[in-house]
């Protein structure tokens, strides 16, 4: 019986922009389904059994669908309790290609074949068949790197009428299929790179009954290609996904790089504890994959593979964060309840650098705006409440000084940071920091007294006035100066 199995034309694995299309976990290990080939007995068409079998041990629950010719749906969510199996009998045409699948819903591909009902025997006694010589390196169509093996041909380009054909490895059917007149099939068969064994090409005589048209035999001996190596990026606002080189979410990418490799590699990527991706990457093949991360939440990412041993190997792995929006700045200067007693009073703190810090100053009450006694410089001050920018430096650090009345103030900062170059994260402005309570009490400096009746050396001039009486008027004065200074400070804290 003649039949084509997806498994065996999985020698050429396919990749589309950078992403390998091999089966990802299932939902529920191990779970499994069976493909048999087309069953001629069933007297008005061939069939094709379907087995599904969910062998979990941990009371894990599979649900999967079945699709046929990779588009239509024959069963969907269908949902197999630990132990459980299922059986299908579908129908199939003869001659005609079929492909089913069955799909882990969470999971991937858990079995694929594409199935050709040869119930009837197709005879071109001008069909030929070669083998050719197995090789180290062997071109497999472009659609992978070179890589061990050999190559079927079974040609039919001469033929008069229909022809089966099967290739056989080590006495097992790898391939089979049915070629119109003027049609050729070629397929590479995968070796490791020291296999040995036996190959053949048949197909079927008049009556149905196999023919041998070609054999070979292989013997590889070929040197192991380098260990495959893996990395992963440090968290980034934008990275590309998959390999395309379009920048799409904000996280870090895997790979995994099995392109000098001589055999099928395992690999896993994971997030903390959670494996994101796992499975096995062909030789000669590379997976990329790209996985957004949660804000600010450090995780520890890595890419792993398994060593002939089924001992866990750590290929890279980092500790990242992912810090893509703005996060709450933090006011450092002026500090909490002080009091500021320089003209010009720094605000400071610390953000991310390039952020933009908008400040926000604030009387601490209404009444709280000098008055027209107050020192000499409060006529440079600033209005309040007052809105002020500045940016964030390499360094981390903001300053901003201002020019404030004697008063009571509080002030607080957010920060803002631009879009991304691409555009994928938007504009962000964080939350207000927490308030700064603080107070300016800057106190003018009186002018010193004249020197015009001095004599240079500290003593006083004779003026006629003796000196207890200059004392004692000095001594009026400070106490009437103190007093003064006294209703100033009452008339201030009364205002």
């Amino acid at each position: 019986m003649l039949t084509r199995t997806l498994a065996a034309m999985g020698v050429v694995t396919l990749s589309v922009a950078g992403v390998i299309l091999t089966a990802l976990p299932a939902q529920a290990l191990p779970s499994s389904a069976t493909i048999a080939a087309p069953d001629c007995t069933v007297p008005s068409a061939a069939t094709v059994s379907i087995t599904v079998d969910n062998a979990a041990d941990d009371a894990t629950d599979l649900t999967y669908k079945i699709v046929q010719d990779l588009g239509t749906v024959l069963f969907d969510n269908v949902t197999l309790a630990a132990g459980e199996s299922d059986d299908y009998v579908l129908p199939v045409l003869e001659d005609v290609s079929t492909t089913f699948q069955v799909i882990d819903t969470q999971g991937g591909v858990i079995s694929g074949s594409v199935q050709t009902a040869n119930c009837t025997p197709n005879l071109s006694p001008a069909a030929v068949a070669a083998i050719g010589e197995a090789s180290c390196l062997l071109p497999t169509g472009g659609i992978i790197p070179p890589s061990p093996g050999f190559l079927w041909t079974f040609d039919n380009t001469a033929g008069i009428g229909a022809a089966d054909y099967e290739f056989v490895k080590n006495g097992t059917v790898i391939e089979s299929g049915t070629l119109a007149a003027g049609e050729t099939r070629s397929y590479a068969a995968s070796l490791t790179p020291n296999e040995s064994g036996t190959s053949a090409i048949r197909s079927v005589d008049a009556t149905g009954n196999p023919v041998t048209l070609a054999t070979g035999a292989f013997d590889l001996d070929c040197e192991p290609g380098p260990a495959p190596t893996g990395a992963v990026t440090d968290a980034s606002c934008e990275i590309p996904t998959g390999g395309i080189l379009v920048p799409t979410i904000a996280g870090v990418e895997y790979t995994f790089d099995n392109s000098l490799g001589t055999s099928d590699a395992p690999y896993a990527f994971l997030d903390g504890e959670t494996v994101i991706e796992s499975g096995t990457v062909a030789e000669g093949d590379t997976r990329i994959r790209s996985v957004s991360l949660v804000e600010d939440v450090e995780t520890v990412v890595q890419v792993v593979t398994e060593d002939v041993d089924g001992n866990t190997v750590v290929l890279d792995a980092k500790t990242v964060t992912l810090d893509c929006v703005a996060n709450v700045p933090t006011i450092t200067a002026p500090t909490e309840g002080s009091t500021v007693t320089s003209t010009t009073t720094i605000i400071g703190g610390t953000g991310d650098a390039g952020e933009t810090i908008t400040i926000v100053i604030e009387p601490a009450a209404a009444e709280a705006a000098p008055d027209d006694e107050g020192p000499a410089f409060a006529a440079a001050a600033i209005e309040t409440p007052a809105t002020l920018t500045t940016i964030v430096q390499p360094d981390g650090t903001f300053t901003l000084p201002v020019e404030l009345a004697n008063g009571d103030f509080t002030v607080t900062a957010t920060a803002t940071r631009a879009a991304s170059a691409s555009g994928i994260v938007p504009a962000s402005t964080s939350a207000s920091s927490a308030p700064v309570s603080f107070s300016v009490a800057v106190v003018s400096t009186p002018a010193g007294p004249g020197n015009g009746g001095g004599t240079g050396n500290g003593s006083l001039a004779n003026t006629g006035i003796d000196t207890a009486q200059l004392i004692g008027f000095a001594a009026l004065g400070g106490l009437l100066l103190v007093g003064g200074a006294m209703t100033m400070l009452a008339r201030r804290r009364s205002a």
